[in-house]
């Protein structure tokens, strides 16, 4: 791939472009004539410092009588118009995992 120099500028608007795209980044890439590698180190340098790395978590009350209808327990993630139920048993290291997986 050849080397062009991309002002911040042009790189926020290249990943906006991915994002909106519906592209792997590795297609995206591809059909820019970027490094992968090196287009996943710009996104997350360029990252809006604005939005929290870290969000609030807040308990809802616990309910102490679950019935043999209703849902187990979960841990809820929510963030913008997604949401992930995973129950209480998953594991730590595989949700930090999916976590840094998403992040990238």
């Amino acid at each position: 791939m050849s080397r062009k120099h991309r002002s911040e500028a042009q790189w926020l608007e290249l990943i906006n472009a991915f994002e909106k795209s519906g592209q792997s980044q590795a297609d995206f890439c591809a059909e820019q004539n970027v490094s992968s590698a090196y287009f996943s180190q710009r996104r997350r340098a360029l990252r809006n410092l604005d939005e929290p790395t870290f969000v609030e978590v807040k308990a809802l009350a616990a309910h102490t009588f679950l019935s043999p209808h209703s849902v187990s327990p979960a841990l809820t993630l929510r963030y913008q118009q997604t949401e992930l139920a995973l129950p209480l048993s998953v594991e730590p290291r595989w949700l930090a995992g999916l976590i840094k997986a998403l992040s990238a």
